[in-house]
C-alpha cells in the first residue's frame, strides 16, 4: 500500500514539473511574440494562404518547394481568428507546445519519466526552436507531427491495433503534406523496425502502412518532382558542407556552451551503445533508446549524403535535430542521481533563460511601412523594389496605409513581363505625379528603375533609411514638378509651394497634408511651416507646426532649384463638422515673423495661402 502511495506522489509531482515545464516555454515562446515584424520567408506563407478556396491555395504553391497543410491550415485559421502578426504566429507557438508535451510521452516510452521531463525542459529552452516558434512558418508543425509520429509508431510497435494503425496512417500523411523533410522520420521508423521487429510479417505490416499512407500523398507527388525539376540544385541558400556549418549548426542547435547538452547528448547515446542486446535465433533486437540514436544520425548521415545533387542543408530543415537532441540530451541527464540530477536540471534552466543562442533579426518591413504610411500624400500610390522582402512589406502596407492604395512590386512586374519590364514600368509611371519607392539599396547593382523616372521627370524629394544588419534599405519620395506657373503660391518671393495633397472629405481623426517646396536661392534661416484650418468666419480650429519633413530638411539646408516632399499632421478631434479652409503660413520661429505669400494668380500677398477646402464628417475613427 505504501508503494502505491509513493508512485502516486511521484506521479503528481511529474505532472506538476511537467505543467511547468510547459508554462515556462509558453511563456518564452510568447513573450515577444510581436516584437518583430513579418520577414520575407513569412511573407511568402501570408501570401500563398490568402486565398480563402484550399484549392487557390495549393495552386499557389505549384511552383514554390513546399507542401500545402500548413498554408490551407493557416488560410482556415486566419479566416477564423484574423490575420495579425500575433495571432498567425499563434499556430507555431500551439505546434511548438504540442512538441514540447510529447517529448515527455515520448522520453517514458523510451526510456524513463525523468528522461522525457529533462528532455521536455531542454527543448522548451532551446534558444533555435523559440526563434522557429515565432515565426508564421510551418516548421514547428512539422516538429509536432515528427514527434506525434514517433509516439504512435512507438506504442504501435507495442499494441498493432487497428486505431493505432490508422492513427499512424494520417500522422504520416500529414506529415508529408507538411514539409517533405519529415520523410526523414519514415526513414528513421523503418530502420528501427527492420532491426526490431519479429516476425517478419509484422515488419512488412509497417510498410505496407507507410506504401498506403504514401499513395494519399500521391496526387501532390507529382507537384513535387515539378519543384525539385524546377530548381534541380535545390535550395539556393543552402549552407556550405564545412567544418565553419558544422560549428554555427552546433551553437545553434545545442547552445552554449556546446558542452553542456552536447556532453548530455553524448552521454545518451554511448549509455545506448552500451545497453545489452537481446537475441532471438539469429535476429538481434535493439535497445528502445536506438530509435533516438537513429534520430539524430540519420538526418545527418542522408543530407551529406545527398548534399552532392541536391542542397538541403540549412539551419531550419535541419532544425528537426533540435527534437531527438533533446529527447537524447535528457536520457543523459537523466542518467545522474537524484541530487546531481536536480542541480543539473538548475544549471540547464538557469543557462536557458539567461543565454541566447539562436536570434533572427528580420528586416525592418513593419517600420518601413509605418513611416511611409505616417507619410503618405493622399491618393499616391506606393512602390516596391525589395527583392525577398516584398511580401512581407506589402502585408504591412496593406495594414498601415488607408484602404484602397494601390501598391506595385517591381518584382513581381519583372517576372511577370520579362524583358518587356520597363515598358510596363513606363506606362505606370505616366499615371501619376507622385509616390514613394521602396529600394533595398544594392551599391554594387546598377538600378533598372533610375532611367524610366529620370525620364519621365520624375525628381527624388525626400529620403528616408532604415538599416538591417548595416545594409540600408531606402524609402524615396518621387515627385513630377509642375512649372512655376502652375504653383500654388510664392513666400518672400523665394520659397515656392507646388503641390498640396490632403483629403477633400475626412472622416477620420487625423487630417494628413502633403506640401511640396521649392526655393529660387540658398536660404539662412530655418523657418518653421504651419498647416491649419479655419472655420467659415475665418477662425482658427486646428494646426500643425514644424520644420518641413519634421526638421530632416530644414530651410536653410535647402539648395536653390531643388524640390523637397513635407507632410504634416493636423489632429481634428473635437472639431464640429463641416466645410473648413486649408491654410499654409511659413514664419521665423526664432522671431515670429512671417514670410508673406502671393498665390499663383499674383493676387495681393498675404500672411497665409489658402489651398483648399476640406469636408470634416461625423464618422471619424
Amino acid at each position: 500500500m505504501s508503494l502505491l502511495l509513493e508512485l502516486a506522489m511521484n506521479r503528481h509531482l511529474f505532472l506538476t514539473l511537467a505543467v511547468l515545464v510547459l508554462l515556462l516555454a509558453a511563456l518564452l515562446r510568447i513573450y515577444n511574440l510581436n516584437a518583430q515584424g513579418l520577414w520575407g520567408d513569412e511573407g511568402w506563407s501570408v501570401e500563398f494562404s490568402d486565398p480563402e478556396n484550399p484549392a487557390e491555395v495549393s495552386r499557389r504553391l505549384v511552383d514554390d518547394l513546399h507542401p500545402p497543410f500548413y498554408f490551407i491550415l493557416l488560410s482556415g485559421w486566419r479566416q477564423v481568428a484574423g490575420d495579425s502578426v500575433i495571432v498567425m504566429r499563434l499556430i507555431a507557438v500551439y505546434a511548438a507546445l504540442i512538441s514540447i508535451a510529447l517529448m515527455v510521452h515520448l522520453g517514458r516510452q523510451l526510456f524513463s519519466l525523468s528522461a522525457g521531463l529533462l528532455g521536455a525542459l531542454i527543448l522548451a529552452l532551446a534558444d533555435k526552436h523559440i526563434v522557429l516558434s515565432q515565426e508564421v512558418r510551418h516548421y514547428t508543425l512539422a516538429f509536432m507531427l515528427m514527434a506525434l509520429s514517433s509516439a504512435v509508431f512507438l506504442r504501435w510497435l507495442k499494441q498493432p491495433s487497428r486505431t493505432n494503425t490508422l492513427l499512424y496512417a494520417v500522422t504520416i500523411l500529414l506529415a508529408l503534406y507538411t514539409h517533405y523533410y519529415t520523410m526523414i522520420i519514415l526513414l528513421v521508423q523503418i530502420t528501427y523496425a527492420a532491426v526490431n521487429l519479429r516476425p517478419w510479417q509484422r515488419f512488412g505490416h509497417l510498410v505496407s502502412i507507410v506504401c498506403l499512407s504514401t499513395l494519399g500523398f500521391a496526387p501532390w507527388s507529382l507537384v513535387a518532382i515539378h519543384q525539385l525539376d524546377i530548381r534541380p540544385e535545390g535550395i539556393l541558400h543552402s549552407m556550405d558542407l564545412s567544418y565553419e556549418t558544422a560549428e554555427f549548426l552546433a551553437i545553434d542547435y545545442l547552445g552554449r556552451p556546446v558542452s553542456l547538452i552536447g556532453g548530455l547528448l553524448l552521454l545518451g547515446i554511448l549509455r545506448v551503445a552500451a545497453q545489452k542486446r537481446d537475441t532471438a535465433g539469429q535476429k538481434i533486437v535493439l535497445p528502445r533508446g536506438t530509435y533516438g540514436v537513429l534520430w539524430v544520425v540519420l538526418p545527418v548521415a542522408l543530407t551529406i549524403a545527398v548534399y552532392p545533387w541536391v542542397t538541403v542543408l540549412t539551419d531550419r530543415n535541419l532544425a528537426l535535430l533540435l527534437l531527438p537532441i533533446a529527447l537524447m540530451a535528457g536520457y543523459g541527464a537523466a542518467l545522474f542521481a537524484p541530487p546531481a540530477r536536480i542541480i543539473l536540471a538548475l544549471i540547464l534552466l538557469a543557462n536557458g533563460v539567461t543565454s541566447l543562442d539562436s536570434y533572427f533579426d528580420h528586416p525592418p518591413w513593419r517600420e518601413m511601412a509605418q513611416y511611409v504610411a505616417a507619410n503618405h500624400p493622399h491618393g499616391e500610390p506606393v512602390i516596391m523594389d525589395v527583392l525577398g522582402g516584398d511580401k512581407a512589406l506589402r502585408y504591412h502596407l496593406e495594414h498601415s496605409l488607408p484602404e484602397g492604395t494601390t501598391i506595385y512590386n517591381l518584382n513581381q512586374l519583372r517576372l511577370d513581363h520579362g524583358a518587356y519590364f520597363l515598358g510596363v514600368l513606363d506606362a505606370t509611371l505616366q499615371e501619376h505625379d507622385g509616390f514613394w519607392m521602396a529600394h533595398w539599396v544594392n551599391p554594387n547593382q546598377e538600378w533598372d528603375a533610375a532611367d524610366p523616372l529620370s525620364r519621365h521627370g520624375y525628381t527624388r524629394t525626400a529620403t528616408h533609411f532604415e538599416y538591417h544588419q548595416g545594409n540600408p534599405i531606402a524609402w524615396y519620395h518621387y515627385d513630377r514638378v509642375p512649372p512655376d506657373s502652375q504653383s500654388l503660391g510664392r513666400y518672400d518671393d523665394t520659397i515656392v509651394l507646388y503641390r498640396a495633397k490632403f483629403p477633400g472629405e475626412l472622416t477620420a481623426s487625423i487630417l494628413d497634408v502633403s506640401l511640396l517646396w521649392g526655393t529660387s536661392r540658398s536660404l539662412e534661416t530655418s523657418y518653421s511651416v504651419s498647416v491649419f484650418l479655419l472655420d467659415q468666419q475665418g477662425r482658427l480650429q486646428a494646426q500643425h507646426d514644424g520644420p518641413p519633413q519634421g526638421g530632416l530638411a530644414p530651410t536653410n539646408t535647402w539648395r536653390a532649384d531643388a524640390v523637397y516632399f513635407d507632410h504634416h499632421h493636423i489632429p481634428i478631434s473635437g472639431i464640429n463638422n463641416g466645410e473648413y479652409q486649408l491654410a499654409v503660413k511659413i514664419y521665423n520661429s526664432a522671431n515670429g515673423q512671417v514670410l508673406a505669400v502671393t498665390s499663383g494668380n499674383g493676387q495681393t500677398p498675404e500672411e497665409y495661402l489658402i489651398v483648399g477646402t476640406v469636408l470634416i464628417q461625423s464618422n471619424r475613427r
